[in-house]
């Protein structure tokens, strides 16, 4: 998203994610107050063959604070979550969030 004013079930731009065997880390924009509460994050389990999970990102919080626009990095742990980390593995994740860089 490149404005900070949260759109209800609106994905947010993505600089960057990474999952491990601990947690998901997202790299988003912040304008200075930007916070973890201020995402949620949902799983979709898909129903054929293979575990399919997809992955959406929305922030729920606008960020309103007034600094120089810069990318954050938040992790959230698998176990926050609420997916077991066996169902990671063997799973394939799709991101539906967009991907940008900072303008």
């Amino acid at each position: 998203m490149d404005t900070m004013i949260a759109k209800k079930d609106a994905l947010e731009r993505l600089h960057g994610l990474r999952f491990d065997e601990k947690y998901l880390t997202i790299w988003v924009t912040s304008t200075g107050c930007t916070d973890k509460k201020d995402f949620e994050i949902r799983f979709t389990k898909g129903t054929a063959g293979k575990i399919t999970l997809a992955l959406e990102i929305m922030r729920i919080a606008p960020d309103l604070c007034k600094t120089t626009t810069h990318v954050v990095e938040l992790s959230f742990s698998w176990e926050e979550l609420g997916i077991a980390v066996e169902v990671l593995k063997s799973a394939s994740v799709k991101v539906a969030n967009p991907f940008g860089l900072l303008r």
